[in-house]
């Protein structure tokens, strides 16, 4: 039944996809981030959902598309750069298996292909909108199924993703984060009501499918975004009596399981096994960097064994923090944090544009978020403080994943992209009825004294 329905979604996301470009897009993001074809068992896992759908987006802005455009911006440049740069490290790579990590790069590959077309075919807030809810049905849709399973189960419930890339229940928990903004930005512009409070609904169960994760670093997270939300609120007080009240309630009734393993937070560089196996894995990059600080060690180079046991010796010493001595029996380790992970895979060259691109992402939502507050814009404002918390949340939750090539973090950059070139319709669709009304004042102040001069 599912392939049948699999076959079915993809008849007609071809059809859609040829005439409307930016429901391709949406069509080409949803699976990226869901990875359908791992739900089914039988015939439909053989079929290329994605690379169909990205052929069809493909030739449908070329064939069908008017008027097309392309505009480099600041942050397409760094978006580029680092595209650019992840094929130099490529070719100079450290990795034992050339043909592995040239398919990692051609994986890549596509995600800046998903970059690239988001900027060239989203141009309207219909074609943003429809983006959007596209990665909400993706991500939290699916955290919301998880959290009604974990309230079920009365908490024995563990979330974790099965969507190739975020599978990891840590990877989930960074991708739910991200898209909590997105369900608010919804739930501001969504006019139906009744759809306006499934998206509360869903809120909730997102909320709680974080806690469901058992993730440290995401519920860290979690706590973030509550903060920034909190700051931007009109009604400080009465949420900060709220939290004071309802918090510990809340701690006291979570399972006992969450609540040891919140706990280990304090304590996991010296008890916490998971821990430990990150520095060394952080010491290793920065290892890797130092003797490659141009190229760094290619893609995956942390996890490479040749490499780790180079280095494996050496991380108890090195750095400032001291680390238990790497038993021989340890396999290579993910660099479990996405700034560790660019320095070892693409040295500090790569790490300092993959910082200016997130950091230029970062600034450019926060002048559209002022510009669209200042020229009453509202769906522009309250999208643009959106990207930004979500940018945040990768951020910070970031710190415990490898997920520096994720699929979701180059699309809201994307969707950064086409803000910034929204600008000037932004500015001239709200300054336009200001100049109607003072050229219509001019010519009536002449009228009238034309007449008294008659």
């Amino acid at each position: 039944m599912r392939d049948l329905l699999l076959v079915g979604f993809l008849f007609v996301a071809i059809y859609y996809s040829f005439k409307r470009p930016y429901i391709g897009m949406a069509a080409w993001v949803w699976i990226a981030l869901t990875a359908p074809a791992e739900w089914a068992f039988g015939f439909s896992q053989s079929f290329r959902l994605n690379l169909t759908i990205v052929l069809v987006t493909a030739a449908s802005w070329l064939f069908v598309t008017k008027n097309k455009s392309f505009k480099m911006t600041g942050l397409t440049f760094w978006v580029m750069m680092f595209g650019l740069w992840t094929l130099i490290s490529t070719s100079f790579h450290l990795n034992s298996d050339s043909d592995w990590i040239w398919s990692y790069w051609n994986q890549f590959l596509k995600i800046m292909a998903l970059f690239f077309f988001i900027t060239l075919t989203l141009t309207k807030r219909l074609h943003i909108d429809t983006f959007i809810w596209a990665i909400v049905l993706a991500i939290s849709a699916y955290a919301g199924m998880e959290a009604v399973k974990y309230v079920i189960s009365g908490g024995s419930h563990r979330i974790t993703g099965r969507a190739g890339i975020i599978a990891d229940r840590n990877d989930l928990a960074v991708a739910i984060n991200m898209c909590i903004p997105m369900v608010i930005y919804l739930i501001h512009v969504t006019k139906h009501t009744l759809l306006r409070q499934g998206l509360w609904v869903l809120l909730l169960l997102n909320i709680l499918s974080i806690v469901g994760t058992f993730s440290r670093g995401g519920f860290i997270g979690l706590g973030v975004l509550a903060f920034a939300f909190w700051l931007k609120s009109n009604r400080k007080l009465v949420w900060a009596i709220a939290a004071v009240i309802m918090l510990p309630i809340l701690y006291a009734n979570a399972p006992e399981d969450w609540q040891e393993r919140q706990s280990t937070v304090s304590t996991a560089a010296e008890e916490d096994g998971s821990f430990i196996g990150r520095i060394w894995a952080w010491k290793i990059s920065t290892m890797i960097a130092l003797d490659n600080p141009v190229t760094g060690g290619g893609f995956r180079a942390v996890s490479e064994p040749t490499l780790w046991n180079y280095y494996a010796p050496l991380t108890p010493e090195f750095g400032p923090v001291y680390s238990k001595p790497i038993p021989d029996s340890i396999r290579p380790k993910a660099a479990h944090n996405i700034y560790f992970q660019v320095l070892g895979d693409h040295g500090f060259v790569g790490l300092f544009i993959f910082l200016m691109m997130l950091l230029l992402a970062l600034l450019n939502n926060m002048k559209n978020a002022r510009l669209g507050k200042q020229y009453g814009v509202h769906w522009y404002h309250q999208l643009s403080n959106a990207m930004t918390l979500s940018l945040v949340a990768y951020g910070i939750t970031g710190m415990n994943v490898s997920l520096a090539y994720f699929d979701l973090i180059y699309a809201v950059i994307g969707l950064v992209v086409v803000m910034n070139i929204m600008r000037p319709q932004i500015v001239a669709s709200q300054t336009a009825p200001d100049k109607v009304k003072a050229s219509s004042a001019v010519t009536k102040a002449s009228a009238l004294a034309g007449s008294r001069a008659g």
